[in-house]
């Protein structure tokens, strides 16, 4: 896992509210949106259907979508739980 900034662990950990994340090229925003979205997901019991995150390019999003299910293969493949790679299994077929 990175080294989160404040801003970037800020934008990761607040719920209750929508977010944007702003930041020149190369400064992690996919990575802190990921985050976010994998926080939602795995600790806030949402299904990724229930979020929406937007970006301003087809490219963008798509990498976005990329990581998202990266990540979600790699919890599951690494999780023990069977009711974790359950909730993560189901996450990968809505994307």
């Amino acid at each position: 896992m990175p080294q989160w900034s404040k801003q970037q662990l800020d934008a990761i950990e607040t719920v209750d509210k929508n977010i944007t994340v702003s930041a020149s090229a190369g400064a992690g925003k996919t990575t802190v949106l990921v985050n976010r979205i994998l926080k939602r997901i795995q600790q806030d019991h949402l299904q990724v259907n229930q979020i929406l995150a937007m970006t301003f390019t087809s490219a963008a999003a798509m990498e976005m979508k990329k990581r998202l299910m990266n990540e979600l293969q790699k919890r599951m493949d690494a999780s023990n739980d069977i009711d974790a790679k359950k909730t993560l299994q189901e996450q990968l077929d809505i994307l």
